[in-house]
């Protein structure tokens, strides 16, 4: 039921902001090191929002992973 609960509110989130991402369509130059780009300011924000999630996810990954193998190679080397 919980997750139920969760996939509804996160459809209708993401529904909000397709409505609101629709009705605003005023172009932003995005420079970067090396080109420009224009692009809808609710593409820029989807493209930092994407950037910082998949950030965010690497570095929990690589924690979660750091601390798996510290326990994992503990365990091996207490068992020897």
């Amino acid at each position: 039921m919980r997750k139920l609960i969760f996939f509804l509110s996160f459809s209708v989130l993401i529904l909000i902001g397709l409505f609101f991402g629709s009705i605003n369509q005023q172009v932003a130059e995005l420079n970067y090191f090396i080109a420009k780009a224009q692009l809808r300011v609710v593409d820029i924000a989807l493209l930092f929002l994407v950037i910082g999630f998949a950030i965010g996810l690497s570095l929990s990954l690589t924690l979660l992973f750091k601390a798996r193998t510290k326990r994992w190679l503990a365990r091996t080397n207490s068992k020897t």
